[in-house]
């Protein structure tokens, strides 16, 4: 609880708003819910494990317990989302990811899975945070964790660079002369959501978790393209490395947009690789 007020909780924002709800505002609904306070330790610990090679595996480890006993009383408190609930519900989802994030970097020891089956199961959990988000908005924002939801409208001036613009552009093109309207109709929303976390990413008021937006947001219809391996997929998948990547300081997100980049390269089809070239070369550029 020490090293996640006194360090943790500085990694998972910027602003003093956000840095106040992780330092004092979580940790004090925590007490009263066990399900949030193991999966607060879970995060510290591995936050620890992150910068202690020596005692990396015992940290892991630890996190990986707490990780365990969280998620039985959360999957049960989620079958009855209340006003008291809701908001150590949402902070337990955002940890919960945050965990599974950092966990695939922290665990050097295991044969790691492929970062694309890794993040098809951070989507999944994020699924779960739409669903409480959904279900308990009106109680939310005037919660302690309001701040959680500042920031997140996208400012109309802004506008794409001309280079990631012209990135979408030929992804769009592409589109338009090789798949079907109904596949079309799947991959539109997936690609305008995240032209929106590209134009948030440039605002005043952004903050890393931003890069969770897109995640959420996603059609069970685009999740199932992406688990049956289709490239245009595959390809705006490419396009959200680019953002991960942009946060790559962050603890429990480093090196995540540099191996998914590469799982991708290795899975597209030939033909489709050209549209690759911008992301790896972004993603290259920042490495």
């Amino acid at each position: 609880m020490h090293h996640f007020s006194a360090i943790t909780y500085m990694t998972l924002g910027s602003r003093s708003d956000l840095r106040q709800m992780w330092q004092i505002n979580i940790p004090k609904m925590a007490i009263h819910r066990s399900f949030l306070i193991h999966s607060l330790f879970s995060v510290a610990a591995l936050h620890m494990a992150s910068s202690s090679p020596n005692n990396q595996t015992s940290y892991t480890d630890r996190a990986i317990r707490h990780h365990n006993i969280a998620l039985r009383t959360y999957s049960i408190e989620l079958k009855n989302i209340t006003r008291d609930n809701s908001a150590s519900l949402i902070s337990c989802a955002a940890l919960i990811v945050l965990f599974a994030f950092g966990l695939a970097i922290s665990r050097p020891f295991e044969e790691p899975m492929k970062p694309i089956d890794e993040l098809l199961g951070i989507f999944t959990l994020l699924r779960g945070l739409r669903l409480v988000v959904e279900q308990s908005w009106p109680w939310i924002q005037e919660s302690d964790i309001g701040p959680l939801f500042v920031g997140r409208d996208v400012d109309k001036t802004i506008v794409l660079s001309d280079e990631v613009a012209n990135a979408f552009k030929q992804l769009e093109d592409r589109m338009q002369l090789t798949i079907s309207e109904t596949d079309r109709n799947t991959y539109e929303p997936a690609i305008q959501i995240l032209k929106d976390c590209f134009k948030v990413a440039s605002s005043d008021d952004r903050n890393n978790g931003m890069v969770l937006s897109w995640s959420i947001s996603l059609s069970p219809e685009y999740i199932e393209l992406l688990d049956s391996r289709q490239p245009v997929a595959l390809v705006i998948l490419s396009y959200y490395a680019v953002s991960l990547n942009e946060i790559r300081d962050s603890w429990w997100v480093m090196g995540w947009g540099n191996k998914l980049i590469q799982e991708v390269y290795q899975v597209v089809d030939d033909e489709w690789k050209s549209l690759l070239v911008w992301p790896m070369k972004k993603i290259g550029e920042r490495t």
